[in-house]
């Protein structure tokens, strides 16, 4: 017994610090890694900003490849999305070629949908979304989808509200948009939804 107690302290005694210190670096690498990804995304909106798209392409995904699945990566999407949205509207515009795998529009779209997967309380990343789904052409596809897969995801309501909105539906977007605000007051993104409510009135009331 005596030397078992023994054993368990030289154990305790070579191994305890080493796992403090593993613990330690794991989070130290963690740390490293998001302000990582937080640069790599800096750079990106400053290639932006210059106007050099692939550059800005190139370290938004580099930022998501860094720090893949938190509510910051959904910035990092959103960023993404807008510069493929931006080149989509040149392709459409210039009407180049498109063939699934360098359609900017569909990319687009899909770094919307992964931002909103990530972070679904920022407005941004809908109205984002609905641009690209006018691109794509696939607007009234998603809308019937949202519209039906509102049960299980109530969130569906959001971009269902904003294309029917669009479309000039005030009185059914705005009905969804209350139902939603209603059974989600306290949510962030509800105080945004009341201010497309408000909108749509005043349009509403604009147009008759």
């Amino acid at each position: 017994m005596f030397y078992r107690a023994i054993f368990f302290i030289f154990v305790a005694f070579i191994f305890l610090p080493a796992y403090a210190d593993l613990h330690k670096a794991s989070i130290v690498s963690t740390v490293n890694a998001q302000n990582a990804a937080q640069m790599h995304n800096n750079l990106g909106t400053i290639y932006y900003k210059d106007k050099d798209f692939f550059a800005a392409i190139k370290e938004y995904r580099i930022a998501i490849a860094i720090n893949p699945d938190s509510q910051t990566t959904a910035v990092y999407f959103n960023n993404l999305g807008k510069v493929y949205l931006l080149l989509g509207e040149i392709q459409k515009r210039n009407g180049l070629p498109l063939q699934g795998w360098d359609d900017f529009s569909i990319m687009a779209q899909i770094s919307f949908e992964e931002a909103i997967s990530k972070d679904c309380m920022k407005l941004e990343y809908y109205e984002n979304l609905i641009k690209a789904l006018e691109l794509t052409g696939q607007i009234e596809n998603k809308k019937q989808y949202y519209l039906s897969n509102r049960n299980k995801n109530p969130f569906n309501v959001i971009p269902a509200a904003l294309i029917l909105s669009k479309e000039g539906d005030i009185q059914y977007a705005n009905m969804l948009l209350d139902d939603f605000v209603t059974e989600n007051p306290d949510i962030i993104i509800s105080n945004d939804l009341k201010k497309i409510i408000k909108r749509n009135v005043k349009e509403q009331k604009e147009n008759i």
